[in-house]
């Protein structure tokens, strides 16, 4: 997906006092939006096909480790996705194989296979579960299962997909053509929502409190009107579907995640507390 909003290296200065309460706020506010985006980020780039990227941060700890610290901000809450952050940990390889040294060529050949072996297997099982050859495990599109009726799954492209693609267009954001699949697809919608929080993490950042609300609001209706009404079923067919602890692992990382998004209003609490500075939250 392509979006107008600026990365976080390229904004603009904060028009509120340093150290004032206004911008102690936002900076708080900005901070779990960006958290929040993680989480989705994690989903999107872990739902997607394999990539040798992805083996190396499972592997490394690094995916469990940054998403531990995109949870924190709930405090106690954060439990929630502790069976998720399990079986990713699991996932992540327990066979001993040493790193390699640099002048150890034996050991380097060893590694590099093992992670070429690695790569391979979770590709043959995300090509089962999401995409075949033949018929997926698991169907991958919104339409498939918001349009279903007593005669089976919605057809593809169907009222789900345009409500979906609406929405992109609604907040200014494109689907790339290269990509090739429908605008309700899981890996796109969740990518979506990844670029809605990051959004109004720039826009709280920035200063501008009318686009970070406009960004909360946008994403609590999609949310609410969309997402809820057909990941939650997607996460379970997943969970069903595989008994590959990295597939487990983010089915499960999905259903906690929408849960606390559903429940918080897309990050209501700021550091792991009901918010009491004064600020109106958009619902």
């Amino acid at each position: 997906m392509t979006s107008g909003t600026q990365g976080r290296s390229g904004r603009p200065g904060d028009g509120r006092a340093a150290g004032s309460p206004e911008g102690e706020s936002a900076a708080r506010l900005a901070d779990v939006c960006s958290r929040r985006a993680t989480v989705y980020e994690v989903l999107a780039t872990g739902l997607a096909e394999p990539t040798p990227a992805l083996v190396a941060v499972l592997d490394g700890g690094g995916l469990v480790q940054a998403l531990r610290e995109a949870v924190a901000w709930l405090g106690p809450d954060a439990a929630a996705y502790d069976t998720a952050l399990g079986l990713l940990e699991r996932a992540a390889r327990t066979d001993g194989t040493p790193l390699a040294r640099p002048h150890d060529e034996t050991a380097a050949g060893s590694a590099a296979a093992a992670s070429d072996d690695r790569l391979v297997e979770l590709r043959v099982e995300h090509a089962r579960l999401f995409t075949g050859p033949g018929q997926s495990a698991v169907m991958c599109y919104a339409s498939q299962y918001v349009d279903a009726d007593e005669r089976g799954p919605g057809r593809l492209n169907g009222a789900a997909a345009a409500y979906a693609a609406a929405a992109y267009r609604e907040s200014g954001v494109g689907v790339v053509p290269e990509r090739g699949e429908l605008a309700d697809h899981v890996t796109l919608e969740l990518e979506f929502l990844f670029h809605l929080c990051r959004r109004e993490d720039d826009a709280w950042a920035a200063g501008d409190d009318e686009a970070a609300e406009a960004a909360q609001r946008a994403m609590h209706r999609f949310l609410r009107e969309h997402a809820a009404r057909w990941l939650p079923a997607f996460a379970g067919a997943v969970r069903t579907a595989t008994t590959f602890d990295l597939y487990r692992g983010l089915a499960t990382l999905l259903s906690a995640h929408l849960s606390v998004e559903l429940h918080e209003g897309g990050g209501r609490r700021v550091a792991g507390r009901t918010r009491t500075d004064g600020v109106t939250w958009i619902g």
